[in-house]
């Protein structure tokens, strides 16, 4: 995608395209086109790298041939004949630059094969060093001992701080019943934190025991309900409310005997305006 950019940079008016911007498109002939692009770009690039290979091909054989002293050697050629790494190489070289006998500077320094002798040489001085993993370092006894020491003492475990829901799991208090003690009696219950993260003390729960001891506020359970309900003064008003209930009810017997008595009597009337003659006159 990017050498596809490159190319319709370089020979926008060699390539057939319709629209600008992002709603440029290209015919399927184009794809020839960026081909040959391409072909000819590599084609350069290959017959510039063998012309400038091959003169510096030529030139390093002046070079050898003009010196006509022995082959310089490379770091890496050194590190394959001495089994030294890479990197310790280049320390030795920055630290003891002035006894290894070199030629150039930068990347283009060389060593004379006599500098073999010397990097052996340092290499044999130097002591320090990773050691291997095989052979771990051997701990102390003192640092034994101290160990042993540490494990015998048993470490003084702090006290586990306790949330709402644990106190009331423990002490049977619900949850709301709880926040309303700590709004009430906060100064007296242990706690650290604040907001949600506060958390209290394992003392905490003989204090809310207290507190919850000394309140008389709460509603009575169920059953107590229930039986304090049956009181001889219930009681009392319920034989009233029988007593007048027994009291009405002749009273209202007699009210339905009168009513259809009444009703009896217009039924009769009634009748009796039905029995008598109908007299009809018709006009001519």
């Amino acid at each position: 995608m990017a050498t596809a950019l490159r190319y319709k940079k370089l020979y926008q008016d060699r390539i057939s395209s319709e629209g600008e911007g992002r709603k440029q498109r290209y015919p399927v002939a184009a794809v020839k086109e960026f081909k040959a692009f391409r072909n000819q770009r590599s084609t350069k690039r290959r017959g510039a790298g063998r012309k400038k290979k091959a003169g510096t091909k030529a030139t390093g054989t002046q070079a050898k041939g003009a010196a006509g002293g022995p082959s310089l050697l490379t770091l890496s050629s050194i590190s394959q004949q001495t089994g030294i790494s890479y990197p310790t190489l280049q320390r030795y070289v920055r630290l003891f630059g002035d006894r290894i006998p070199h030629e150039g500077e930068g990347r283009k320094r060389r060593y004379h094969p006599d500098s073999v002798a010397v990097f052996r040489e340092l290499r044999a001085e130097s002591k320090p060093g990773r050691k291997p993993k095989a052979a771990p370092a051997a701990k102390s006894p003192a640092r034994k001992k101290r160990k042993t020491r540490a494990a015998a003492k048993p470490a003084a475990a702090a006290p586990k701080l306790l949330t709402l829901t644990a106190i009331g799991q423990q002490t049977g208090i619900s949850g709301p019943t709880l926040q309303r003690y700590l709004k009430l009696f906060g100064d007296r219950i242990p706690y650290e934190g604040e907001g949600r993260k506060r958390r209290y003390h394992p003392e905490a729960v003989a204090v809310f025991r207290e507190i919850r001891s000394r309140s008389k506020r709460g509603r009575k359970p169920k059953a107590k309900v229930a039986a304090a309900a049956k009181t001889p003064v219930r009681r009392k008003r319920k034989a009233r409310a029988a007593r007048a209930r027994r009291q009405a009810a002749p009273t209202a017997a007699g009210s339905v005997e009168a009513r259809l008595a009444a009703l009896e009597a217009q039924v009769s009337l009634v009748l009796q305006k039905l029995d008598q003659p109908i007299t009809i006159t018709l006009n001519r």
